[in-house]
């Protein structure tokens, strides 16, 4: 009997111990199930539900529980945001990626990932996730997850200026949407359409082909309104203002981007300060000086405001520089021009560096095969860079020593520049000491007679034909060579080819300083024009008079 009880008492606790943890599932799957449908509601409260899930999963001591709460978790954060939180929580997530069963639930982790690093700036990074999110994709055979991911890589190429590319993939993109109109949901459809025709107009437009970009902005306008798929009537309106622009059509494009400009100033920032952008560039074409101003001050007081505005604020801070100009305003029109080069120099390096690390992650041509091999492409890479790691670690400090000697060389260039400068105006002032004999001192009239005669040479600039030797120049005075050689010697303080060398130097000095026109010529035309037969002698003259190369010279200038 005692035996009996017992065995009943056991069954009980099983039992009892079965249904809490049916239980507890439940209560974890409720409240997964809240956080999905408050998360489009309210963001706050649906990461709530996810982390009070994710305390009964440690209660529970569930693994797979914890793996799925991870993704919860971090798509609230991601939406808040909070995108190095949404990070460590969708790498915790994928920890365990061998173990995971379930390719849509991989798909879905990659594809956030992607956006994470994405919005963190990491797009070479963001970009091996979406390829892995490819590979489930695939995988389930779901033609919508596809085309997404191939629209989330074509935005990474046209967001670091490689636009022929990305329209190639978007392209790609409306013709699978042609091909598989029949399975789409015509939501869907309708929406990538949109998107895609968005796109390929502003693509067009950045390499200034407004004529291209007008077929798909058209074909876009056409399929929406300020009523119907609003999302993406202003943008494409906005393309249209861009159009109007890029034409010359300045009024035109003035009165649309101010429609736009007044109509998305509350509910969409970036629409809204590129109205303002290209009203400030409008104005500027249309020399409105003070309103090109207004327009992109307002803008930049936007931008410093915000953290999350997409403008090219490089060009924006140029017209500023531009337009400060003209109105008298140079503290101003110094400060925008700092920010301008600035960015320049900071925006070209990252887009070198993006677009080759993009460029050896996906190239397209063509795509779909491309896509397809990416992955293996990419691990070959990581073993071939084991390889040439200690080149490459010899090529960079060979590159940093060059760029170190060059830098140097260039402050070096520009110091014997600036002094060569004082020179000039030295020269172009007539205060130059030159060594030269005082003739009231000269008792010999002959050799007085033979100065006076130097002076009016060099007043004549006799010096600087091709054919000026000693023998011409006593031949203009009304000497011989021997004398004359003597006179220059001893009252010039140096030989006749040191003497007539130091004249031609100096005047090229003065003339290519003051000459426009003569600083566009080649080195041999400039030679030649100072008297010099061969561009090799001029060059070595130059250089032994000034210490920088005539190019170098030219260059400063």
């Amino acid at each position: 009997m005692r035996q009996l009880l017992l065995v009943l008492f056991y069954t009980f606790l099983s039992f009892a111990n079965a249904q809490d943890n049916l239980s507890n599932n439940e209560s974890f799957d409720k409240l997964i199930q809240s956080s999905k449908d408050s998360i489009h509601k309210n963001v706050s409260k649906a990461l709530d539900y996810a982390l009070q899930a994710k305390e009964l999963a440690l209660t529970n001591g569930n693994n797979e529980q914890l793996i799925k709460v991870s993704y919860y978790i971090s798509r609230c954060q991601n939406t808040l945001a909070e995108n190095k939180l949404a990070l460590q929580n969708i790498e915790l997530a994928l920890k365990e990626e061998k173990t995971i069963q379930d390719s849509q639930f991989l798909y879905k982790c990659y594809l956030l990932k992607g956006n994470i690093l994405s919005e963190l700036g990491e797009d070479s990074k963001a970009l091996i996730a979406y390829l892995k999110a490819t590979e489930y994709a695939k995988s389930i055979g779901n033609i919508t997850y596809e085309i997404g991911l191939l629209m989330s890589i074509a935005s990474i190429k046209k967001a670091h200026k490689d636009f022929q590319e990305a329209i190639t993939i978007y392209k790609n993109v409306l013709n699978t949407l042609e091909s598989n109109s029949n399975t789409l949901e015509s939501y869907d459809l309708k929406y990538y359409r949109l998107f895609t025709f968005m796109n390929i107009a502003d693509a067009y437009l950045w390499i200034k082909k407004p004529d291209d970009a007008e077929i798909y902005n058209k074909a876009g306008l056409s399929k929406c309104s300020d009523t119907v798929s609003k999302w993406a009537y202003y943008p494409l309106l906005m393309n249209k203002a861009i159009i109007f622009y890029q034409r010359k059509q300045y009024k035109e494009s003035t009165l649309l981007a101010k429609q736009i400009r007044d109509c998305t100033k509350v509910h969409n920032e970036g629409l809204y300060l590129t109205s303002l952008f290209y009203l400030g560039k409008s104005a500027y074409k249309l020399n409105d000086y003070k309103q090109t101003i207004d327009y992109l001050e307002k803008a930049y007081q936007k931008i410093n405001a915000s953290d999350n505005v997409d403008l090219n604020e490089k060009e924006m801070h140029e017209l500023l520089t531009h337009a400060y100009h003209e109105e008298n305003k140079h503290e101003k029109s110094a400060f925008h021009f700092q920010k301008y080069t600035a960015l320049e120099k900071r925006q070209s390096i990252e887009d070198l560096k993006l677009n080759n690390e993009i460029h050896e992650l996906v190239d397209v041509s063509p795509l779909k095969t491309e896509i397809n091999t990416l992955g293996e492409e990419l691990t070959k890479q990581t073993k071939s860079n084991k390889k040439y790691f200690i080149l490459s670690i010899i090529l960079i400090l060979l590159f940093s020593g060059s760029l170190v000697y060059y830098k140097l060389r260039e402050k070096s260039t520009k110091k014997k520049f600036n002094e060569l400068l004082k020179k000039v105006s030295e020269l172009e002032n007539n205060q130059e000491k030159k060594i030269m004999s005082k003739k009231d001192k000269v008792s010999d009239e002959n050799v007085r007679a033979i100065l006076d005669k130097i002076d009016n040479f060099e007043k004549s600039e006799d010096y600087l034909s091709t054919e000026c030797s000693l023998s011409f120049m006593a031949e203009k005075l009304d000497t011989n060579a021997t004398y004359l050689s003597k006179v220059i010697n001893r009252h010039k303080g140096k030989s006749y080819t040191a003497y007539i060398t130091e004249l031609r130097i100096n005047t090229a000095l003065v003339k290519l300083k003051n000459d426009k026109k003569l600083q566009s010529y080649t080195i041999k035309a400039i030679a030649e024009e100072f008297g010099f037969k061969r561009q090799e002698t001029f060059s070595r003259a130059f250089k032994a008079y000034t210490g920088i190369h005539p190019s170098q010279y030219l260059k400063n200038l």
